[in-house]
């Protein structure tokens, strides 16, 4: 179901007053990306997507954000996200990955 989607995973970062430069840039990214792309924290909850993700699903935003991945994706799906979640914390670094249709 995920084929073509960008997901981005990163550690989370320190409590900001404000949304600093880069990440209102992300925002922008995001929001106007044609693929579907989405943000989770380490534990899989959605923290962000745009409208091409709801598309895709066929949810509203309040039905989609703060919702575990593993109710999207298959149980397969979720165990690799699980496996690249783990790489993540292991390295401390981020991951991008991108899914495609085989």
């Amino acid at each position: 179901m995920l084929d073509n989607v960008v997901s981005t995973t990163s550690p989370p970062l320190p409590a900001q007053s404000s949304k600093s430069h880069g990440s209102l840039d992300a925002d922008i990214i995001i929001k106007n990306a044609p693929d579907p792309v989405f943000v989770s924290d380490l534990e899989g909850k959605i923290l962000s997507a745009n409208d091409a993700v709801y598309e895709l699903l066929g949810f509203r935003t309040d039905e989609v954000l703060e919702q575990s991945l593993s109710r999207f994706i298959s149980p397969e799906e979720t165990r690799e996200f699980t496996a690249a979640l783990r790489e993540v914390i292991e390295r401390g670094a981020t991951r991008n990955a991108r899914r495609r249709h085989t």
